[in-house]
């Protein structure tokens, strides 16, 4: 067992309570998948399991021992994170932001040298990236900044890699090559994952087990084919999806369709809207 959550709960600062008894696991050479709708707390459940927010009641357990006991260079030895948003205030080339991850283990005034440079090479020619190790981070597409995120998290030979949201806001190309990548570590390198997404049919296509939460507080979890059935998408997400599957090259690929918002959702929604238009009238 590479990570376990134990009874997890969290409250926002301001009140309100987010997550309420999580229990989960995550093993070596599996994929965990962490589904939702907007607003439920998937990112803030990614960092209460590794430590980055401390959980009100319950604990997480890093290798059987417990996360909050454990120093921030015990559990980042293990552990790496790669959040959603992406901005850098200076312009660094593939190959340095892949050296980079190697920073927080150096000495406080140590320098990355030429073994961590031949490191980063070494995994970037790996991963099939050694063309972007020139290019500036701020000049790549989103596919490849991604996948250069990922070889830095891979630097320090992590037991487990969290993923924000790795394939929101890239086009099919770049998702494909994102997804494959994380898919090869995983089943290929024996890498524990959990992988935040709004795509259900990209949790179908290379995840081991789903962990669906709804707007109730409530969640499910089990093996991926088991919790993203028609049933319980539409009690998460409020809508009616239709779930197909098609053959190509010997697999079974299933893909999840949204098609209407379920009766109820939908009279609020129009409610919401008529509200809107009428401020707007007023206003005007």
């Amino acid at each position: 067992m590479i990570l376990k959550v134990e009874g997890g709960c969290y409250s926002y600062p301001e009140g309100g309570q987010i997550l309420n008894g999580i229990s989960l696991d995550v093993r070596e050479g599996r994929m965990l998948s962490v589904l939702g709708p907007n607003g439920v707390g998937k990112t803030t459940l990614l960092k209460c399991m590794t430590g980055i927010l401390p959980w009100k009641s319950g604990r997480s357990l890093l290798l059987g021992r417990d996360i909050r006991r454990l120093r921030p260079r015990e559990i980042w030895s293990d552990i790496s994170y790669i959040p959603q948003s992406h901005s850098f205030a200076f312009s660094f080339s593939g190959l340095e932001m892949v050296i980079m991850g190697r920073s927080a283990h150096l000495g406080p005034f140590a320098q990355p040298g030429q073994k961590e440079r031949e490191q980063a090479l070494e995994l970037m020619e790996k991963l099939h990236i050694t063309s972007l190790s020139g290019k500036d981070c701020n000049q790549m597409s989103g596919g490849e900044l991604q996948m250069v995120l990922i070889a830095k998290a891979l630097i320090n030979h992590p037991k487990l890699i969290i993923l924000d949201e790795p394939e929101t806001g890239l086009d099919f190309h770049n998702q494909l090559l994102v997804l494959d990548m994380i898919d090869r570590l995983v089943h290929e390198e024996g890498i524990a994952a959990v992988m935040n997404t709004h795509y259900p049919t990209n949790a179908l296509a290379i995840a081991d087990e789903a962990f669906m939460m709804d707007r109730e507080g409530s969640y499910i979890s089990g093996a991926v084919r088991e919790v993203l059935c028609a049933e319980n998408i539409a009690r998460a997400f409020r809508v009616r999806v239709v779930v197909n599957e098609i053959h190509f090259k010997g697999k079974a690929l299933k893909s999840i369709v949204p098609v209407e918002l379920i009766p109820e959702e939908a009279e609020a929604w129009n409610e919401r809207e008529g509200e809107d238009k009428h401020e707007e009238r007023s206003r005007a």
